[in-house]
C-alpha cells in the first residue's frame, strides 16, 4: 500500500480526482485494519488537498520532482553563474510544465520583456559573483583614481586626465630633448 501510494504520488502529482485514482490504485485488497486506516487517512488527505486546486491544475506532492527540477535548473545556470540565483530562475516554472509552442506564443503576447525585466529587478538581488565583480571594478577605479591623483600631486600637474596626459607627454618630451642635447 505504501509503495503503491508513493509511486502514484511521485508519478501523478496532485490533481482534481487524484483521491479517486489513488483509491483505485490501492484497491480493496488490504487485509489489516491498520493498513485500511492508513489508506483511508491518506485518501482523505489527498481529497482535502485536491479541493484547493482548479480544474486542470497539478501540483507536485513529492520533493523528488522539485529536487529533479532544481537539478535541471542548476545545469542551465552553471553556464551563467558561479553561485546564487540569476535572472534565469524566471524560467524555472517551464521545467515543471510541458512547454508547447502555443503556450509560449500566448505567454509572449501577455508579458513583455520590459515586464519580465522589472519583475526580475524587483525579486532578485545581485548574485555573489556579480557583487564580487562590481566590488573589483569599484576597487580598480578607485585605485586608478588614487594613482592618478598621486601622480598629479607629486608633479604638480592638472587633475583632469586629458590635461594630465598632455602635461606628462610634454614633460617627457622636454626630458628627452635635454638628454639629447647633453
Amino acid at each position: 500500500m505504501v509503495s503503491a501510494s508513493l509511486t502514484f504520488i511521485n508519478e501523478q502529482s496532485l490533481f482534481r480526482g487524484a483521491s479517486a485514482a489513488l483509491r483505485t490504485v490501492i484497491g480493496d485488497s488490504l487485509k489489516h485494519d491498520k493498513s485500511k486506516e492508513l489508506a483511508k487517512r491518506l485518501i482523505d488527505f489527498v481529497h482535502d488537498a485536491e479541493q484547493q486546486l482548479r480544474e486542470g491544475e497539478r501540483l507536485p506532492k513529492s520533493t523528488e520532482i522539485l529536487e529533479s527540477s532544481f537539478g535541471l535548473y542548476k545545469q542551465l545556470e552553471r553556464q551563467h553563474s558561479q553561485s546564487g540565483f540569476t535572472s534565469l530562475f524566471a524560467c524555472f516554472p517551464a521545467l515543471l510544465h510541458p512547454t508547447m509552442p502555443e503556450s509560449v506564443t500566448e505567454a509572449f503576447g501577455r508579458v513583455s520583456s520590459k515586464d519580465v525585466t522589472a519583475w526580475i529587478a524587483k525579486h532578485f538581488s545581485t548574485t555573489f559573483t556579480s557583487r564580487r565583480q562590481s566590488a573589483y571594478a569599484e576597487h580598480k577605479a578607485a585605485l586608478k583614481s588614487a594613482t592618478l591623483q598621486q601622480a598629479t600631486t607629486e608633479r604638480n600637474l592638472p587633475s583632469h586626465p586629458e590635461a594630465t596626459f598632455r602635461a606628462v607627454f610634454l614633460s617627457l618630451r622636454e626630458s628627452a630633448r635635454r638628454s639629447h642635447s647633453d
